[in-house]
């Protein structure tokens, strides 16, 4: 980057601060949403603990999410379409030390220079259908976060992962894995973490010549290796996926493209070209985790975004997913993912759903497991790839809500215990965090951001994994309010 330019963008910066400043004085009375941007770059010790931090919960909590959702005032039309920005909780025998910062991607840059939006999932370009011709949605890098052989990422739907450094958060520049990722470099947003081998699995889709679905490893060293490619039969939306110690798990709902020639033009965003389509049905396809051709099945049309987990039971295979309702059609759904600030509709009233796979027997078996509107769910992370036992979701407690509520659902006892927030207060993904000494499965905490808008602020919020119901342990407020992430990874000390 030319000094020229360097400077640009810190002129562009301090300008997007002083909006914030202006936004921040101007605030209703009920105080900031938790879809607000938040323009500044903070890094600080945590003045004030509220309740007292377990001895044995030390470790790095990483959260990430749109953290820029207006440029200049001007609102970005969709939730997936803001700056992606990265915060990092310390927690130690001092207490909590918080930073953020944005993930410099082309996008960001070029913003900061221009004080022009990128296109987004649902969100176009100034220029009319010429300055949004051929060109795919910018890699926004806001979705989630891996850490892997002392490497941070940042990863998004469509594109290369964006490597941090774990302890600053300055952006080191896009990972290809030597070459490995090739074309558009896609690698998913959801990777999964075998915790017996240290491999990490992942997925990316292919668009051009054909579509397909790329499987990966990454060893424990850091290196790529392909392991399979996935024929898609109907070209659609592929979100997350599971792992068992046999297979990859693809389920892939009818959410399908349709028309792409008018995106491609620049006639319309890329969310329009989607719809759902449940006469299709949903195609569930097995891959061997050492490659080969995979194992595809039939069943009922499903629409969800996140996995829980999966694992093996005999000559069965049992995935957990959150399932949503599609009554109504893609793009009904869709408009509350535009209209997240306001009204954001089902976007979190999915429910635990277990699917149970008969290859055999070319069977598959649906189980409501909750029956409140749920989403972001999430277990012990040293059970992935084997039979759990609690699962945690952040839910709704009224229909058509933000998410306020922290559950922890136990599927041996069939008990679910749960902390809600007071009134006006929003949450967000709990992530499990083990304590330093070994224990059983859900022997630890489970952290989470909690948007309180009437003091303009967020707090991290830690509660005692198997009863959430007891309330905070301890609460480390900030100076300021964190927008409503989407993902995160816990890293406990070493």
């Amino acid at each position: 980057m030319s000094p020229n330019s360097d400077n640009l963008l810190r002129i562009s910066f301090i300008h997007e601060t002083l909006i914030a400043m202006s936004v921040s004085i101007n605030a209703s009375e009920n105080g900031m949403s938790p879809w607000d941007s938040q323009h500044l770059e903070q890094d600080y010790e945590v003045g004030e603990i509220e309740g007292t931090i377990p001895d044995d919960l030390r470790g790095v909590l990483y959260r990430i999410g749109p953290g820029r959702l207006d440029i200049d005032g001007h609102p970005m039309g969709h939730i997936f379409d803001g700056d992606g920005m990265v915060s990092r909780f310390e927690i130690g025998p001092s207490g909590v030390r918080y930073r953020n910062r944005y993930v410099r991607t082309r996008a960001f840059r070029r913003t900061n220079e221009t004080g022009k939006w990128p296109r987004g999932f649902a969100t176009q370009r100034l220029g009319g259908p010429l300055a949004n011709a051929m060109r795919f949605p910018e890699n926004m890098a806001n979705t989630n976060v891996l850490v892997h052989d002392d490497a941070l990422y940042a990863l998004w739907e469509g594109g290369k992962p964006h490597r941090l450094d774990p302890l600053t958060l300055d952006t080191e520049g896009t990972e290809s894995f030597g070459g490995a990722l090739k074309r558009l470099g896609a690698f998913s947003a959801h990777p999964k973490a075998d915790p017996a081998t240290g491999e990490v699995f992942n997925f990316g889709v292919d668009f051009f010549p054909r579509p397909m679905i790329r499987c990966y490893r990454l060893d424990r060293g850091g290196r790529l290796h392909g392991i399979a490619t996935v024929p898609i039969t109907k070209l659609g939306f592929v979100h997350d996926f599971a792992l068992t110690d046999r297979h990859l798990v693809f389920i892939l709902g009818p959410l399908v493209v349709r028309k792409p020639v008018s995106v491609a033009l620049g006639l319309r965003p890329f969310d329009e070209a989607l719809s759902y389509r449940p006469e299709l049905g949903t195609t569930i396809v097995l891959v061997p985790r050492g490659g080969g051709p995979g194992t595809r099945m039939e069943t009922d049309a499903l629409f969800h975004f996140h996995v829980t987990n999966a694992y093996e039971h005999g000559a069965n295979t049992v995935v957990d997913i959150v399932a949503h309702n599609a009554d109504g059609g893609w793009m009904q759904w869709e408009n509350h993912l535009r209209r997240f600030r306001d009204n954001p509709g089902p976007a979190f009233g999915g429910t635990l759903t277990r699917l149970t796979i008969d290859p055999a027997a070319g069977k598959v078996t649906h189980e409501q497991l909750n029956d409140r509107g749920c989403e972001f769910p999430q277990l012990d992370p040293r059970r992935i790839t084997r039979e759990h036992r609690f699962s945690y979701l952040a839910e709704a407690s009224r229909s058509g809500g933000d998410p306020d509520s922290i559950a922890t659902v136990d599927h041996r006892t069939g008990n679910t215990s749960r902390y809600t927030v007071p009134d006006g207060n929003t949450i967000c993904e709990p992530l499990f965090a083990p304590r330093t000494t070994p224990g059983n499965e859900g022997d630890g905490w489970l952290l989470t951001l909690e948007h309180e808008p009437l003091h303009r602020r967020s707090r991290l919020t830690i509660l005692r994994a198997d009863r959430p119901d007891d309330g905070p342990i301890a609460t480390a407020p900030l100076e300021h309010h964190v927008p409503m992430t989407f993902h995160g990874t816990y890293v406990p000390a070493t």
